[in-house]
């Protein structure tokens, strides 16, 4: 949600600036939405390492639920029509990664659940233009530890396949490969300048691996049942 607010500037000039900025979605302390505007903010203007002009804000918010105030830095940009654009560089102070996954996700790929909480971390922290890499790298780790889990012959080849590769050759379950697929896809369009899926973006991504660590537990609490015998 974008909102123009009134900043104090400090630096060349004094005084009142409009900016508009994007507010949080949710407060770092306790998670819950968001979308209030700052109490106070403060655009500083200096001079970078190359003597050149450079603008910061910083916002300070006040969260009514849990009743704790938190931090956002925004890069400053001048915006087509001539007016100042903040976009954020940081949320202060950093909030926790807040999914958890089941055991035997965990224990299946236990790199999968470190890197998709690095990415949440990333989110959370509004860095909205890294964080969609770091869950596509998740995703790879996920399918392949599952795909060597079930065709633990082919291990070697298995990781060392391009993963589109790896989910049509060792994915077997239908469900589990539309969405690892389809994940792969928005995933892939996060490292690239032009994206090719325009109707889809990190929080569809996020949906469908969050559907696909569901297939997959299912999978392994299926394979724990069916190794138990009658006595």
């Amino acid at each position: 949600m974008l909102k123009t607010i009134p900043a104090i500037s400090y630096g060349d000039t004094f005084g009142n600036t409009n900016v508009e900025i994007e507010l949080p979605s949710k407060c770092p302390h306790c998670q819950v939405a968001y979308a209030d505007q700052p109490m106070i903010s403060y655009l500083i203007t200096s001079e970078n390492f190359f003597d050149a002009e450079e603008q910061n804000l910083y916002s300070l918010y006040f969260c009514p639920h849990c009743e704790q105030c938190f931090f956002l830095c925004y890069d400053i940009f001048d915006s087509s029509c001539g007016d100042l654009h903040g976009e954020i560089r940081e949320i202060l102070p950093h909030p926790e990664a807040c999914t958890k996954f089941p055991d035997k996700i965990s224990t299946l790929s236990p790199q999968f659940v470190k890197i998709y909480s690095q990415a949440e971390k990333a989110e959370l922290s509004g860095l909205y233009e890294i964080c969609g890499l770091g869950y596509r790298k998740s995703l790879e780790f996920l399918v392949k530890d599952f795909a060597i889990h079930e065709h633990p012959e082919s291990g070697e080849a298995i990781k060392s396949a391009p993963l589109n590769q790896c989910i049509k050759k060792y994915i077997s379950s239908d469900n589990i490969k539309i969405l690892a697929e389809r994940s792969a896809w928005i995933g892939n369009d996060e490292a690239h300048y032009v994206k090719k899926q325009n109707d889809h973006d990190v929080s569809d991504m996020k949906s469908f691996i969050e559907a696909c660590v569901y297939f997959i537990s299912m999978t392994l609490v299926t394979e724990e049942a069916a190794s138990i015998t009658p006595k």
